[in-house]
């Protein structure tokens, strides 16, 4: 029996989403785009702290800005924006960040060569742990292009 257009759509969708997950985990750093106090969008690179797949990665940053640092943005407003490459491969996803409060998973992504940054570690107060939950996804991974939206 053929396979329909729906369930062709679905394996595809699995396949670049698959790709995206691999590629994730090949990644280093990724850039990630929080809306200043001004509306305009301010792009960081940060060291991927986590991320098992491509639509929800975790980031550490420091609270030492009360005026213009991506902690204070996302305080303000969640929106966000992650992307990530490896050679001709890209993602590109828009999302929403929440700060991770839970001491278990913060000390389980504990970095220790952050401690030059946070001399109390995850007891820093200035210690930050970032969730990072995408509601689309633009690939271009394999010459194929491909938006998807989620929840």
């Amino acid at each position: 029996m053929e396979k329909t257009k729906n369930e062709i759509q679905k394996e595809r969708i699995k396949d670049i989403e698959d790709k995206a997950n691999a590629l994730i985990r090949q990644c280093n750093v990724a850039t990630l785009t929080s809306v200043n106090e001004k509306g305009y969008p301010r792009t960081c690179i940060l060291s991927i702290t986590k991320a098992d797949v491509f639509s929800d990665i975790y980031f550490v940053t420091s609270k030492r800005s009360k005026i213009n640092g991506k902690a204070t943005h996302f305080e303000a407003n969640s929106k966000a924006s992650v992307c990530y490459f490896k050679d001709k491969d890209s993602v590109t996803l828009i999302g929403n960040v929440e700060f991770v409060v839970d001491k278990d998973l913060q000390s389980q992504i504990w970095n220790e060569t952050d401690r030059k940054f946070f001399k109390d570690g995850i007891d820093d107060p200035k210690f930050r742990l970032i969730k990072f939950h995408a509601i689309e996804a633009t690939f271009w991974i394999e010459g194929n292009f491909r938006t998807c939206k989620y929840k």
